[in-house]
């Protein structure tokens, strides 16, 4: 079962993943709508699959945290290149680097992040 802060987590990319798809117009009416129905959504998930969206979740922010310190550092910077490249090149070197780490670097990482690891 999933505490408190690892519920609010599931029910954010659930919430994220409804925003992504929704076409409606209305900003509002969107938000409203896709909030109710991650809401919906998270109360018909099994606990393996809530654990299994909450690993995606995870698995997100990390990848988005070494995005972000490589994007700060001149990791992966050339001359004469553009920076729509380079974001490119980091975007797929932190989802390549993500399937390297070992578990004991993504805890940490999800430490820093202050996310309870489960993988």
């Amino acid at each position: 079962m999933l505490k408190r802060k690892e519920r609010q987590i599931v029910l954010d990319y659930l919430y994220q993943e409804c925003m992504a798809e929704s076409k409606d117009q209305f900003i509002i009416r969107s938000k409203m709508t896709c909030k109710l129905e991650s809401k919906m959504k998270y109360e018909h998930l099994s606990n393996k699959e809530k654990l299994e969206v909450y690993k995606s979740a995870v698995r997100k922010k990390i990848i988005n945290y070494l995005i972000d310190g490589a994007s700060k550092s001149l990791a992966i910077d050339w001359v004469n290149g553009c920076p729509k490249k380079r974001e490119m090149r980091v975007r797929e070197w932190a989802f390549n680097h993500y399937d390297e780490l070992s578990k004991a670097e993504k805890v940490a990482i999800c430490e820093k992040l202050s996310l309870t690891y489960m993988g």
